[in-house]
């Protein structure tokens, strides 16, 4: 079943690029670099937490890109809202919660 309105890849990106709004410099307690963090945008299945549903999101950034270690950023497409997420030692993608807009969820990791 085809959902109306899937973002694609690129809209994705533009959503991102437009809440930074070319504050590149900017960062987190965990001292993320965005340019090196974020990631292609790729749609993830991710168990929910709190429920122990599945819910589809798109993967925005990773704390550490190089080893898929550490939060990850998401987004829910139909809300547009962003939560964190992490890998859990089985090796399962596990979604934590919403946490707002990127920047929010960004400064809440």
């Amino acid at each position: 079943m085809v959902k109306l309105g899937e973002m694609t890849i690129d809209e994705v990106t533009q959503k991102i690029e437009k809440e930074i709004n070319g504050q590149w410099l900017l960062s987190n307690a965990h001292g993320v670099d965005l340019r090196r963090c974020l990631v292609n945008p790729i749609k993830k299945t991710y168990q929910d937490i709190a429920s122990d549903d599945s819910i589809e999101l798109w993967l925005i950034l990773e704390e550490n890109p190089e080893t898929h270690s550490g939060y990850k950023i998401v987004m829910d497409e139909e809300t547009g809202d962003f939560g964190l997420a992490i890998i859990s030692d089985k090796n399962e993608d596990i979604f934590i919660g919403f946490y707002g807009t990127f920047l929010e969820t960004l400064e809440a990791m």
